[in-house]
Formats: C-alpha cells, structure tokens, sequence
C-alpha cells in the first residue's frame, strides 16, 4: 500500500474513532441504565461495564484505536525506510484489536 493510501486511511480511522469517543460513548453512558420511569441507577465498575457493551461502544473504540495504532506503525516503518522503528505500538494495537474482537465475540455468545 502506498504512503498517500496509508494517510487517507488514518484519517479515516482518526474520524470513526472521533465519532465512537464524540458522537457513540456519551450516549451509550447516558442510556446505559435505561430511560422513563423503569430506569435504574448504577455507579462504579457496573455502570462502566453497561456503558462500554451498551452499543458495543467499548470494543469499537479499542478495535479503531488498535487499527490506527497499527496503520500508524506501518507508515512509520516505511517512512523509514528499512531503519529498526519502535514495535511497541506494533504489539499495542495488536492487543487492542485481539481485546476488542473477544469482547465482541464474548459479549455476542453471551447476551
């Protein structure tokens, strides 16, 4: 993949990952415990965990933000040109998308 493909990529990815964090987490933590009279109230590690499967917001922000830490690393390295660049984001991201992709699977076998 070309450099230039490489950068609409990212910035692709950087706009989902601004939409997940801006326009999908909030209401997810707002609806998380319902709406009208039936509502319930929770606090402390509960409510983050409704929050981050409510829409499967969670794993869609960890997924973008391992895919741009890896595409960001690939531009990185081939920026470079063949000199030794940083695998830390290389195992990072790879984590983040392996976490995203079990709680997905997890939270779909499971509801």
């Amino acid at each position: 993949m070309r450099l230039p493909t490489k950068r609409v990529l990212v910035g692709f990815i950087d706009a989902l990952l601004l939409l997940a964090l801006v326009g999908i987490a909030p209401f997810a933590w707002i609806l998380r415990d319902g709406l009208g009279p039936d509502s319930v109230h929770s606090s402390g590690l509960d409510a983050l965990r409704k929050a981050f499967l409510t829409f499967h917001a969670g794993p869609t922000i960890l997924l973008l933000g391992g895919l741009h830490l890896l595409v960001s690393h690939a531009i990185r390295k081939q920026a470079q040109k063949g000199g030794r660049g940083s695998s830390v984001f290389l195992v990072l991201g790879t984590l983040l998308l392996l976490t995203a992709i079990s709680v997905v699977f997890i939270s779909l076998i499971f509801d």
